[in-house]
This record gives C-alpha cells, sequence and structure tokens, in this order.
C-alpha cells in the first residue's frame, strides 16, 4: 500500500533532460524520454512506499488573469540564443508524445486539465493529502518550494537538490516557504515576464521578510508606526500604492494555494496499464538499448507497484 505520492513536474523535467547528450532515432530527438524514464525510475527505485504521478500541464489560466504573462515565449525568436531556446523547447515539447505511451506502458498515473498548469495540480494533490502522507515534488521549478511542508519535500533531480522544512533557511536564506513565496512576488518572475514591484533586490526582499515576517505585517507596521525608521527601499513599498498593487497581482499569479486559482476544467486522469512486453517494444523502437540490456530489473519498481 502507497505511503504517499512521488508528484512529478512532466514538462520540467522534460526540458532539463533534453539538455543531456544528444540521442536520436531516424532523426527523431530522444534524449529527453530516456532522461525523463532514467529520472522517475530512480525516484520510483529510491522511494518504492510512494505512488509516482506525472503531472502535465494545461494552457494556463495565467493568461487570461495577466496579459503579459509569458509574453515572450510567443514572440519571434531573433537573435541566436533566442532561436536556440525555441528549438530546444520545440524538441523537448515534440518528445512528450513518446513519454506518454511509455508512461501507459508503465501504469504510470497522469493528471491534467484543460486550465492549470502542473504547478497548480501539484498544489491541489498537497491540500488533499491525508495525514500523516508523504510526498515527494519532483521538479527543478522552485515555483514548488512554496509547497513544502510536514512531510512533502522539494527535490531537484537534476541538481541534487533537496528542501524540507529543516532546510529552507539554509538553502534559501528564508525560514519558511511562505516567506520564500514573498520574496519571489517582491522580485518577479522573469521566467515568465512578471515584473517585480522594482527598486528593492533579492537581498533586500529577504531582509524584508526575514525581519518583519511577512509583506503584509511590514505594510502595517509602517502604516501603524508613523515614526517607523525606515531604507528608502522600504519606505517606497511602504508609500506606494502601485508597488503594493504590483506585489498582490504577483501572489495572485504564483501563490498555488491562492484563492484565484480556478477549479480543474476537464481533469482527467490516466492510470495506464502495465505491459512490460509492450514496454520492451517501446524501447526497441527508440534503441534504449541500455533499458533492455535488463529489461526485468530496470521495470521492477513499476511492476512491484501494481
Amino acid at each position: 500500500m502507497a505511503q504517499g505520492f512521488i508528484l512529478i513536474d512532466a514538462l520540467n523535467i522534460v526540458h532539463a533532460a533534453n539538455s543531456n547528450k544528444s540521442l536520436n532515432v531516424g532523426g527523431v530527438p530522444t534524449q529527453a524520454t530516456y532522461g525523463f524514464l532514467r529520472s522517475l525510475r530512480l525516484a520510483a527505485a529510491a522511494y518504492p512506499q510512494l505512488k509516482p504521478l506525472v503531472l502535465h500541464d494545461g494552457r494556463s489560466w495565467r493568461y487570461k488573469a495577466f496579459e503579459g504573462y509569458k509574453a515572450s515565449r510567443s514572440k519571434p525568436a531573433t537573435t541566436a540564443a533566442e532561436i536556440k531556446t525555441a528549438a530546444a523547447r520545440d524538441e523537448a515539447k515534440m518528445q512528450v508524445p513518446y513519454i506518454r505511451r511509455a508512461l501507459k506502458l508503465l501504469g504510470v498515473t497522469q493528471i491534467n486539465t484543460l486550465n492549470l498548469e502542473a504547478d497548480d495540480l501539484a498544489a491541489m494533490m498537497v491540500r488533499r493529502l491525508k495525514p500523516g502522507t508523504k510526498a515527494l515534488l519532483l521538479s527543478g521549478d522552485k515555483d514548488w518550494v512554496q509547497l513544502v511542508g510536514p512531510n512533502v519535500t522539494w527535490f531537484d533531480p537534476i541538481r541534487d537538490l533537496r528542501i524540507s522544512p529543516a532546510t529552507i533557511e539554509k538553502e534559501l536564506e528564508v525560514k519558511t516557504p511562505r516567506a520564500f513565496l514573498e520574496v519571489k512576488a517582491l522580485m518577479g518572475d522573469p521566467s515568465d515576464d512578471i515584473p517585480g514591484v522594482g527598486g528593492i533586490g533579492v537581498k533586500g526582499a529577504k531582509e524584508l521578510v526575514n525581519t518583519y515576517g511577512s509583506v503584509t505585517e511590514f505594510l502595517n507596521r509602517a502604516a501603524l508606526e508613523p515614526g517607523l525608521k525606515l531604507q528608502k527601499k522600504f519606505e517606497d513599498l511602504a508609500l506606494s500604492t502601485e508597488k503594493q498593487e504590483i506585489f498582490s497581482r504577483n501572489m495572485r499569479l504564483m501563490d498555488l494555494n491562492h484563492g484565484s486559482v480556478p477549479a480543474p476544467l476537464d481533469l482527467k486522469v490516466d492510470h495506464g496499464e502495465y505491459d512490460e512486453e509492450g514496454f520492451a517494444d517501446f524501447c526497441a523502437e527508440l534503441m534504449f538499448k541500455s533499458i533492455l540490456s535488463d529489461l526485468s530489473g530496470w521495470a521492477e519498481p513499476f511492476r512491484r507497484g501494481k
């Protein structure tokens, strides 16, 4: 009986795996597929008591909530760096159907909706955990760190970085997952084209939340204690309605448990069906010889979970 779950950020792990040494069959890239399966297998073998759940991105509700959300990704690539990044992104996405096929054959549950990202699905699953149930968050996306809590650990398999409630202060220089979230809301997220409040760097943002506990507490103290001495960058935040509104907007977009996150639309759960022979054919098709050399041993963590 599973004692919890491994919640896997599908596209994040796919993109990370795609940066591995190039592999291809008949001109079709396969390194992301192989790397994803390798990361999944390592996690399943290391945590046999946890059931893997692979979470796929839908079309995020954030595009409607904020016009600028990931806007740069829809612009034509012009520089050499942009062209390279766009090509790598397309190459990784091209391999997702192969990964979905492999997961079905291994009997690994996959979840997706029309309107939620994998981040939102992970938050939904963590909220639904029963007391004592464990969760391992498998993702290189630090947005997931805000979900860390009792029995919930974030793990980046590419960088071999693990964050739990006991290690968050050492690793991120803030005291709680909530503080980490508020620092990010102050800073913004360039990768998603979400601007920050401006005027406060990462060091200042950490200083603010570590000193006052939260941005809300800081603003309350600044309002109720007129004589409170503040650094110029903090005073600007306390006096600027615009900066406060930017922070509130960013919290709506970044807080995975925020009330703005809609209910899942057209939730689909595909449990797959373990088929070792079919998986062997899949590996032969993509020439994954290292898996085929000991298929029974390689597939044992998935077979054991059936």
